[in-house]
């Protein structure tokens, strides 16, 4: 037996355990291994066993995520900006507007490139930051809908584009297409995630049409060497690693591959998970790629000088000259404009909003090009490291950090030549998310600042379907000042609280096809509108009301409204996060059963119909659940 022979023998039979210490040591831990002989036998195995997990989790072990952390730690304590040696300008995009008379026909564009369009969500989180203990997909996107949340909305809205692109098929390829859906989940959401769609079955998509990828963590770090931090149970602390990971994720699973060779899929569309705004803006998104052949387009939203979001600009490298239109955070933004771009910074357009559009990581990327790179680079975006120093010498931490990394970082993959834009569309048209508790949410109110919160999240939802019903044709009665609500130091306009599923309409054009006759809708009512072939000629609600079938002349004007009121004490997490609770969950029903339309009215509690026609059909009123 040669000598390499017998190495290679050995090296075989090494323990778990010698491999997690040669790993730390390389990785330069001296302080775990200094600690190893001094611990119990089941808590050095237990570490082991982390350590290798870490390692394999992370491309190029621990030892590549300590020398990158070496790096970025060094360039923090220098106070390195990364764009120091760019000169920023303004980047190429579209600004579109819903009152735009062209706009119907953008949304059409967009249409036609949702057959060729696969969806990620990124799922990583817990509501813990909220006041909610579970994932926040989980969250319900109102009040008046317990069981309709933001997973279920979502993927309701998915198969109401399958269902229309169906329609238009052939027969023999309707049953091999399929809109599919790739959840990013993480350590502390994946049980509960994959728990939720089993119970519900997924919400009606088939389980092969839906993929799910897990996020591992990264270890955290004391100080500016790099070392680990280390629980008293003897654990390696570890910190989610940023939502940049889906990228690697995708790649690693071979789900881009698949759609692009098995499914013929040419975009890709990268949304999160409490934005229920999402799905309106997407048409124009795919219509601006699909025009201008975007690699990458971001949805974004007018943006105030100085406000904490980022920005999209194009970053000129002053020695190469090479292009990076990318997200700038808004704490970097500054500084990096009045070096090289304006001595007074972030500064107003004519619009009174900055010239640089506000990122909402909402994400579309050509499919080919997304695809070309991540086998390129395996989709490792580079990373970025924030600690907060514990003095003036900053070598060490006020607690423990972690590199990060993040998903609309993806341009510093592409090749040069790639092109990259934006798309801004109004913010109550695209962006509303639950990001904040109520107490923050209350703070910002002061501030004069967007609450992000779910009672804020909630009455921007009602907003965007009145003002989709608006332009369909319908008369709603305008709301004033005396029309707000505060709760818990949140204070929101009581829009007519309209809901509009998924499968009522996916465009504007349908929805105007849906709305026959004249309309009606007072400010305090509640509707629920629901159905694919569901179309109503001459409706007028002062009332609370479910609609789910076709008909004709339905009168709801009995006043029984569907209020929020003060917390009792005893409710669910997800009102108790909103600041109230409603003063009922119950809300009738009006059915069709058999003819598409007839006249009704519905009176005082009680139903009955007008006949107008020689042979009139059945219909019924039921008081049911709002979850129904």
């Amino acid at each position: 037996v040669s000598t390499q022979s017998t190495w290679d023998y050995i090296r075989m039979e090494k323990s778990p355990m010698d491999e997690a210490l040669k790993i730390l040591k390389e990785a330069g831990q001296k302080h775990i291994l200094d600690e190893f002989p001094k611990r119990k036998e089941e808590e050095k195995k237990l570490l082991a066993q982390q350590v290798l997990e870490l390692n394999k989790s992370y491309p190029g072990g621990i030892k590549e995520y300590i020398k990158r952390a070496q790096i970025l730690l060094k360039d923090s304590k220098e106070g390195a900006n990364p764009y120091d040696a760019y000169t920023p300008s303004l980047p190429s995009g579209e600004t579109l507007s819903f009152d735009d008379p062209e706009y119907e026909k953008i949304e059409e564009l967009g249409f036609a490139e949702i057959p060729y369009t696969g969806f990620v969500l990124v799922a990583g989180g817990l509501g813990e930051r909220l006041g909610y203990s579970s994932i926040k997909i989980g969250l319900p996107v109102t009040s008046i809908l317990p069981e309709f949340t933001f997973i279920h909305y979502y993927i309701k809205y998915l198969l109401a584009f399958e269902e229309r692109v169906k329609a238009s098929l052939p027969e023999d390829k309707k049953a091999l297409f399929y809109v599919p859906l790739c959840i990013m989940t993480s350590d502390d959401t994946h049980k509960t995630t994959v728990e939720v769609l089993e119970k519900n079955k997924n919400f009606g998509m088939p389980a092969d049409h839906l993929t799910i990828v897990k996020q591992e963590k990264v270890p955290a770090l004391m100080g500016i060497d790099g070392a680990f931090a280390i629980s008293d149970k003897f654990e390696i602390n570890t910190k989610p690693h940023g939502h940049g990971d889906v990228h690697t994720l995708l790649h690693q699973h071979g789900v881009i591959q698949k759609w692009k060779e098995k499914l013929g899929k040419k975009w890709v569309f990268f949304f999160q998970d409490t934005n229920p705004l999402t799905f309106k803006s997407l048409l124009p998104l795919l219509a601006v790629s699909a025009k201008h052949d975007y690699d990458m387009n971001s949805a974004t939203v007018p943006r105030k000088p100085g406000e904490a979001v980022g920005a999209i600009c194009t970053m000129t490298n002053d020695v190469t000259k090479e292009k990076l239109t990318i997200n700038v955070e808004y704490n970097q933004l500054d500084s990096v404009l009045k070096a090289k771009f304006n001595k007074e910074g972030d500064v107003p357009g004519k619009d009174g909003y900055s010239l640089f559009p506000g990122n909402i990581n909402v994400l579309v990327f050509k499919l080919e090009t997304y695809f070309k790179a991540l086998e390129k680079t395996k989709g490792c975006v580079p990373e970025f490291v924030n600690p907060k120093y514990a003095d003036a010498s900053k070598t060490l931490f006020k607690a423990p950090t972690r590199l990060e990394c993040m998903m609309q970082d993806f341009p510093k993959l592409f090749d040069q030549g790639a092109k990259v834009g934006f798309t801004r569309c109004d913010r109550w048209l695209c962006f509303s998310a639950v990001k904040n508790n109520i107490t923050d949410a209350a703070a910002k109110c002061k501030g004069n600042l967007p609450p992000e919160c779910a009672s804020s999240c909630e009455a921007d939802f009602y907003y965007v379907n009145m003002k989709f019903l608006q332009k369909a044709g319908v008369d709603i009665e305008p709301i004033g000042e005396a029309d707000h609500a505060v709760f818990g130091g949140v204070k929101f306009p009581l829009y007519p609280k309209i809901v509009l599923m998924p499968n009522f309409g996916v465009t504007l054009k349908e929805l105007k096809s849906k709305v026959k006759g004249k309309w009606q809708i007072s400010k305090k009512s509640t509707l629920i509108l629901e159905g694919t072939k569901t179309a109503i000629k001459d409706l007028h609600v002062d009332s609370t009301l479910k609609i789910s079938s076709s008909m004709e002349k339905a009168v709801a004007i009995d006043k029984k409204y569907l209020e929020f009121i003060p917390l009792k004490g005893d409710e669910p997490e997800y009102l108790k996060i909103r600041g109230y609770t409603c003063s009922t969950l119950t809300i009738p029903e009006l059915k069709q059963t058999l003819t598409p339309f007839h006249h009704s009215l519905f009176t005082h509690s009680k139903f009955c119909l007008l006949y107008t026609s020689p042979s009139p059909r059945d219909a019924t009123l039921s008081r049911m659940p709002s979850s129904a």
